[in-house]
């Protein structure tokens, strides 16, 4: 079963697996529309998903992002409820236009990729021996730093990003023995790793115009597998332990130091398309994979398959010329559908609702200055009836788009 988290604090059981639970990988605008990002692009936002993106940037564009999300875990046997809550930054990106008269364009980015925060506890009993309390603990996660850059031209744009990718991976197993006659002592054993490595990721983008002002994007992008360098301390302990005083260690039946190694990140590629009109409206499709079944720490491998997830968005502008401020608001909604890939005893279903708006803050007609809060609203369930653990999360997502012209040089009459 699980233990109850601390105020504030995720508790995600299958945040063990892998580096953690992965986060959304995607832009705040592109997640109101259910993540749906292979193929879009625009002028003043910036879709580090794709790196092919940035050459469509016609801004520099300072865009942060934060998220607060709500989880509610539901354990079947026995059958118990948790809700935790948690309020942390999404992202950090600034993207510049590198030509005006060519399609250049360039990203600086920071974000969360992974985040393991998890307190589990299993009561059972050993065969000949008393009952026996596992307790699971980890936190940690993974982020990356990166620049990209990307060329384009009236019919294709292409582009990548490189950067370093590193983060930390912490985690306890403490085994008590439960008995009324016989006095056990208890085992801790931990593992605390940090790594880091270089990472690569490419994209591009076709454009066809079908009809006037009505183009279609079709885009694929895809990042490298990332083996990268890690370094492990371990412990193995004979400890004494009680609620009230907590522990205390005995003997240290092993302890490693630095230990060297590698962790290999897996190789993930999405695909998809856009049919766009030039203000008025889009819609699209895309589809995503992971070979996460190539995942290795210090070779060994976890309970991690390779996985799909089908995406579907849509967005409407009913008039951005209009001096009714709710008609120049950008209305977006999506949904994504596939398998978790974490598997344990079965598939895990993953299913994810989202609604979102691109909300104006000041008009631009006068100015260069291209301002715009993007929301998202999404709502995901993780696993059914037929897995112990399932998962509700809702998340709320806000993103600040500040848009400039830089680089400009002045006129004088």
């Amino acid at each position: 079963m699980l233990t109850a988290p601390a105020i504030g604090q995720e508790n995600s059981p299958y945040s063990r697996y892998g580096l953690g639970d992965p986060l959304p990988g995607y832009n705040i605008l592109n997640r109101g529309m259910g993540g749906l990002s292979s193929a879009y692009a625009d002028y003043s936002s910036v879709n580090f998903t794709n790196p092919a993106s940035y050459a469509e940037l016609k801004v520099t564009s300072f865009d942060i992002g934060l998220d607060y999300s709500s989880r509610t875990l539901r354990a079947l046997n026995p059958p118990r409820r948790y809700v935790s809550n948690n309020l942390v930054p999404s992202y950090f990106q600034l993207g510049l236009p590198l030509s005006k008269s060519k399609l250049w364009g360039m990203n600086i980015g920071m974000r969360p990729v992974s985040r393991i925060n998890y307190d589990i506890l299993i009561k059972t009993r050993l065969q000949n021996v008393d009952s026996v309390n596992y307790n699971y603990t980890g936190n940690g996660g993974s982020y990356q730093a990166y620049t990209g850059f990307a060329y384009g031209n009236k019919f294709l744009n292409v582009g990548m990003n490189v950067g370093y990718m590193f983060g930390t991976k912490e985690y306890s197993t403490r085994l008590s023995f439960i008995s009324d006659t016989v006095f056990y002592k208890s085992t801790n054993s931990t593992d605390s790793t940090r790594f880091g490595g270089i990472f690569l990721n490419g994209g591009v983008q076709f454009k066809i115009k079908v009809a006037d002002k009505i183009t279609m994007r079709i885009g694929a992008h895809g990042e490298l597998k990332t083996e990268m360098k890690a370094n492990r301390n371990i412990t193995r302990q004979t400890i004494d332990y009680s609620a009230t005083n907590g522990t205390s260690v005995i003997d240290s039946i092993y302890k490693g130091n630095n230990e060297a190694g590698t962790i290999i990140h897996p190789a993930t590629w999405g695909a998809g398309i856009i049919l766009q009109h030039e203000t008025d409206w889009l819609f699209g499709a895309e589809l995503n994979y992971g070979k996460w079944g190539d995942y290795r720490y210090y070779s060994q491998t976890d309970n991690l398959v390779n996985n799909w997830t089908i995406r579907l968005g849509a967005q409407i502008l009913p008039n951005y010329q209009s001096n009714n401020y709710w008609s120049r608001v950008a209305y977006r909604m999506g949904a994504s559908f596939g398998p978790d890939n974490v598997q344990l005893n079965k598939r895990v279903p993953q299913y994810n609702f989202s609604f979102g708006a691109g909300l104006p803050v000041r008009r631009n007609v006068y100015t260069n200055q291209y301002t715009q809060i993007n929301t998202a609203f999404e709502i995901g369930f993780r696993g059914n009836r037929e897995n112990d653990i399932r998962e509700n999360i809702f998340r709320l997502s806000v993103g600040f788009n500040l848009g400039d012209s830089w680089f400009n040089k002045p006129k004088y009459q």
